[in-house]
């Protein structure tokens, strides 16, 4: 072996024996290959590469260093996995992290917008990768920070929400699977767990922080004890699960979690469906929408979800319609302004074609907070009282044929106000007198029907305490042929009379 060459790999062994130590940081131009790892100042993060599942692939991420069941709590090439154990990350110093694979090639980079003249990348006891310049450690001037790209996984300390400023978003997003990475469902602006001094029977005590201003909306969960190592994991299916490390079961006790029900369960009625818990089946269509596939929707399969009735065309002309009392919908497709008012909200929701619907989204009171949304609604409950009003755009002729059907209803049952309800009530009496074998059979004429003069119906037992049921308008409309005019017979201070017919039984 060449002098040279035996400098060489003692230097790089040098570098890996200081990476794997207690070193935090990881230096420009010094790459972390496999095999070296870093680890935050008070030992609870360690950052490196592992292996998931049987698969085979290598991932470069973050783990709890204090717990023995390796838990990951971040990955950097969530959806480039390695194929082998030769992956290095390298800094800049300019502060660009770069992944790469066995070939040389970039699988992943942070994409900083800034740069710096000496960064360096230190992973923080919070569980925090962050690229900061050398000289610098304040959170406000990191140039990188993983927290802004959260996997799965929520720590304390962590921030969930969308800056208004720039359209940022930070959101949870699930593993397809235990063992893929990759992402799967995830949850929109600020749907997340909130926990307000919440204890837990060992003491854990959370408590949280929701901002909304003009800057952002946001929200952030913290720890009363740092002792206490916890998370907040969405699971592959959805579910939101709190838990927390017990040294003495060297396990992860589940504290709480979302859903508590089966509409808290993301999307479960999937889009435009409308989902009560209260309700067998718990999911169905909003109104004006129709399953996509009826048939799977009857066999209790909503994966399909529902669609409008009536397609909408930005050339044909569209209106919006209230729905009231419902949680929001998923956000992940939508936009926000705060200053801008609900009457100013459908204008813009008008004009632009992809938007879908529009929602105040201040509940204050205030009648301010703009959202828009410009893809299928996702993830909608039904909340009654407690909900909020959503604006859904719609083809105008849906509305108008529930304009023409309500008015057709009004016209037909106006007229039934007094003629009809004295029809029912002789048709009641008839029909209960023909069932009392002891008793006379109640006298009907079905010949000349029922004349203005004549409304009344004979009952030759006349102590008995009448407790008569009503007739539904179905049966009414049935007893006078829908109220043909070959039915009617006259016309008196109460409106129209008409003669109706029931079979018996």
């Amino acid at each position: 072996m060449k002098p040279m060459e035996a400098i060489s790999i003692l230097f790089l062994l040098s570098s890996i024996w200081i990476l794997s130590g207690a070193l935090d940081t990881i230096p420009a131009n010094q790459p972390l290959t496999d095999g070296s790892t870093i680890i935050s100042s008070g030992g609870k993060f360690k950052f490196g590469y592992l292996p998931l599942g049987t698969s085979g692939k290598w991932y470069l991420g973050i783990w709890f260093n204090k717990v023995t069941v390796q838990t990951v709590v971040w990955v950097v090439n969530t959806d480039s996995p390695l194929n082998d154990t030769s992956g290095a990350l390298n800094l800049t110093r300019q502060g660009t992290l770069t992944l790469l694979n066995g070939s040389g090639r970039v699988i992943w980079s942070s994409n900083a917008t800034r740069h710096m003249q000496n960064s360096v990348a230190q992973l923080l006891d919070i569980g925090n990768l962050v690229v900061r310049d050398a000289a610098e450690d304040k959170p406000d001037i990191y140039l990188w920070q993983s927290f802004d790209y959260p996997g799965d996984t929520a720590l304390p300390g962590m921030k969930l929400g969308i800056d208004l400023k720039t359209g940022f978003h930070r959101s949870l997003w699930s593993w397809k699977s235990t063992n893929d990475p990759s992402k799967g469902l995830d949850h929109g602006m600020v749907e997340s767990f909130l926990m307000h001094h919440l204890a837990t029977p060992r003491g854990m005590v959370f408590n949280y922080t929701y901002l909304s201003d003009p800057k952002e909306i946001s929200f952030m969960y913290q720890l009363t004890d740092s002792s206490i190592i916890s998370r907040v994991v969405m699971q592959p299916n959805g579910v939101l699960q709190l838990s927390e490390w017990n040294n003495q079961t060297q396990n992860w006790d589940d504290i709480v979690g979302a859903p508590t029900d089966n509409c808290d369960i993301y999307g479960q009625c999937h889009s435009y469906g409308l989902c009560n818990s209260g309700n067998s089946p718990i999911c169905r269509c909003l109104d004006k929408f129709e399953p996509k596939d009826p048939t799977e929707w009857a066999r209790g399969n909503w994966s399909g979800g529902c669609v409008r009735k009536t397609t909408l065309n930005c050339q044909k002309e569209v209106k919006f319609l209230k729905y009231s009392g419902i949680k929001l919908p998923d956000t992940r497709f939508s936009w926000y302004s705060r200053g801008v008012t609900l009457n100013a909200s459908e204008e813009l929701c008008l004009r632009n074609c992809s938007c879908v619907v529009y929602a105040n989204q201040d509940i204050t009171g205030t009648n301010e907070g703009c959202l828009l949304w410009f893809d299928e609604l996702i993830d909608i409950r039904e909340f009654g009282a407690s909900g909020q009003d959503i604006y859904i755009k719609l083809d105008s002729s849906d509305l108008e044929k529930s304009s023409t059907a309500k008015k057709k209803k009004l016209r037909i049952s106006l007229p039934l106000t007094a003629s009809g309800l004295l029809i029912a009530l002789c048709l009641i009496l008839y029909i209960r007198q023909k069932k009392k074998k002891d008793q006379n059979q109640q006298h009907f004429s079905e010949g000349r029907g029922i004349r203005s003069s004549e409304m009344f119906c004979t009952n030759e037992s006349k102590d008995e305490e009448l407790d008569l049921p009503l007739f539904d308008f179905e049966t009414i409309s049935h007893a006078t042929n829908n109220f043909s005019l070959s039915n009617k017979v006259g016309e008196g201070g109460f409106g129209p009379v008409y003669k109706g017919m029931l079979k018996d039984g």
